[in-house]
């Protein structure tokens, strides 16, 4: 394992990934998986625009990287962050869709709901952006802050709020 980074490193748009990361895999989606047990390797590179790649995982080495870059959203970071986080707990699946296939989206999903309180999404693909603009969704409804569920209360906010 690398020397610990300064904490300055982990914060993008103003989330701390590392304190994110580390609510996130106690999640219930990730409570039979990897993630629960440790903590995978997480990198931020810094782009000056915005990537094709937001980010990747690496299940054999137990790692994930996220990108920031110039206009990103918090919505944006939290889903790429999620979604490799996923990655790990999931892992290569067997047959046509490897990386993207069935259960990835249910544990998405599943993780969004948990996390989020992001439900009742069919994003047509894995392509990035529906559950960021979902995200986004919810942070302007909140006057521009996202209210975090506690991983051991996955609740749905929609639920609550109506």
């Amino acid at each position: 394992m690398s020397a610990p980074r300064p904490r300055g490193y982990y914060l993008a748009v103003g989330i701390d990934l590392r304190e994110e990361m580390t609510r996130l895999r106690r999640l219930p989606a990730f409570a039979t998986g990897p993630l629960a047990a440790a903590e995978p390797q997480l990198k931020i590179r810094r782009a000056s625009r915005k990537p094709n790649r937001l980010g990747f995982a690496v299940p054999d080495e137990f790692r994930i990287s996220v990108t920031a870059y110039p206009g990103m959203r918090p919505g944006d970071l939290l889903e790429t962050l999620l979604h490799e986080l996923v990655h790990l707990h999931v892992g290569r699946q067997p047959g046509g869709h490897a990386w993207h296939g069935r259960l990835f989206k249910q544990t998405l999903s599943q993780a969004m709901r948990e996390a989020y309180g992001i439900g009742g999404l069919r994003p047509p693909s894995t392509r990035h952006g529906v559950y960021a603009a979902a995200i986004e969704a919810q942070l302007a409804a909140e006057g521009g802050q996202l209210r975090l569920l506690p991983a051991a209360e996955p609740q749905s906010r929609m639920a609550e709020t109506g």
